[in-house]
């Protein structure tokens, strides 16, 4: 289920606020800390003064999307891409 709703949450490139936010309260009972960067960036820590191995989770919050920029008389769809669509 938590796949699902994360999944299902619009996170467009530069409006990922909703995964961000959804993402806080939901590791919130399991980190020591929590963070939010000046660029967006999730930074959640867990037990980060131990010694020891340490183990990082990196992962994009942003999905690829396409912006309706135009519809034609004859009612095709003119978009652009946003965020890395590879042409």
């Amino acid at each position: 289920m938590l796949l699902k709703n994360l999944s299902e949450l619009n996170g467009t490139s530069g409006a990922e606020s909703l995964v961000r936010n959804f993402l806080r309260e939901t590791i919130k009972p399991f980190v020591d800390t929590i963070n939010i960067d000046k660029i967006g960036n999730l930074i959640a820590v867990k037990n980060g003064h131990l010694s020891g191995p340490k183990v990082m989770i990196s992962a994009h919050m942003d999905e690829v999307a396409l912006m309706i920029i135009d519809i034609t008389s004859d009612g095709f769809l003119k978009f652009r891409p946003v965020g890395g669509i590879d042409a």
